[in-house]
C-alpha cells in the first residue's frame, strides 16, 4: 500500500471519528493556491480546520510534530481562503490535528 492510499484511509477514519463526535463534514481536501486542508467541519457554530497525520509505525515519528510552523501558516491561509469563499458566520474557528497511528490499532472490523 502506498503513502497516498494510507493517507486517504487515515482521512476517511478521521472523518468518521469527527462525525461520531457530532461534527458535520463541510469539505475534504480543500485546495487553494496556499495549499490544502484535509477536513473542514463544523459543530455548534465552530468551524474546524483539521490536518490528519497517519502513521503506520511508531518509528515514523509523531504525526502532530510533523505539522511545522510553515505548514500551520499554510493551513491558516487556506482557512482564510475557505472562509472568503463560503461567506458564512461562525462563532469561532478551531485548528486541529488528528493523529492516526496504526501501530496502536488492535483490530478493525468492517
Amino acid at each position: 500500500m502506498n503513502n497516498k492510499r494510507i493517507g486517504t484511509l487515515g482521512e476517511e477514519l478521521a472523518g468518521i471519528m469527527l462525525q461520531e463526535k457530532g461534527y458535520k463534514i463541510l469539505a475534504k481536501n480543500f485546495r487553494c493556491r496556499y495549499g490544502e486542508i484535509d477536513i473542514i467541519a463544523s459543530k455548534n457554530g465552530v468551524l474546524a480546520f483539521v490536518e490528519v497525520k497517519t502513521r503506520l509505525f511508531e518509528s515514523c515519528g509523531n504525526g502532530a510534530e510533523s505539522v511545522t510552523a510553515v505548514k500551520r501558516q499554510r493551513i491558516r491561509r487556506c482557512a482564510l481562503c475557505y472562509m472568503a469563499i463560503c461567506r458564512r458566520y461562525y462563532e469561532a474557528v478551531d485548528f486541529q490535528v488528528i493523529e492516526i497511528n496504526a501501530a496502536h490499532l488492535e483490530r478493525l472490523e468492517f
